[in-house]
């Protein structure tokens, strides 16, 4: 399948997905994490968009939060919420490095914008970010496979792995699964699979 270049999409409606997010909510999985975290805890917010409502979230929480998304008028929207211990990037989640771990990482709605090949692998770099112990919440799409699809008339590319090779994948990487969710629902939202791993 060709690949298409979500970074643009994104760029091009930035100012309407913000919008839309702040009708959002704070998924109870994010809270959830942020209630299993100390004062003043490193969180690392992978494909943060405009920081709304996560990065909000765990910021008013008192956490110290890096998002990184790589499309510039996402990082520039998030940038201007002016959240406290906030520091926005705008990196592609396969480029990013930073030296000193985290005590956990979100990655909500992000995964699945992953080129397919590199499914396989992007776990093994996540538990490098991450202090032993530390706890790895994320969304995907929970199907094998590639697909586009349509969202204020940009089109997108999605990529995902089942369930069990989710599961497999992440135990390889030194995981251990604490709730693997398929078909989660919450509110008026539905996701393909819900994770939350922590590393040994």
């Amino acid at each position: 399948m060709q690949k298409i270049s979500n970074k643009n999409a994104y760029n091009r409606i930035a100012g309407q997905w913000a919008e839309n997010r702040r009708r959002s909510f704070v998924s109870r999985m994010v809270t959830d994490l942020g209630d299993r975290q100390g004062p003043g805890a490193r969180i690392l917010d992978l494909g943060c968009g405009c920081g709304i409502p996560n990065a909000a979230y765990l910021c008013d929480r008192g956490f110290r939060l890096t998002g990184i998304d790589a499309a510039e008028n996402m990082i520039r929207i998030a940038e201007g919420l002016h959240l406290p211990d906030a520091r926005f990037e705008v990196c592609d989640i396969l480029e990013y490095e930073d030296g000193e771990p985290f005590d956990a990482i979100l990655a909500w709605d992000a995964l699945f914008h992953l080129p397919y090949e590199v499914q396989d692998t992007v776990f093994l770099k996540i538990a490098a970010w991450l202090k032993p112990g530390g706890l790895f919440l994320f969304s995907h799409s929970g199907a094998d496979g590639e697909i586009t699809g349509e969202m204020f008339g940009e089109t997108f590319y999605y990529s995902g792995l089942a369930a069990d090779v989710v599961r497999r994948l992440l135990e390889e990487s030194g995981f251990e699964v604490e709730t693997l969710v398929e078909d989660y629902r919450e509110r008026d939202t539905d996701k393909g699979l819900v994770v939350l791993a922590r590393l040994k």
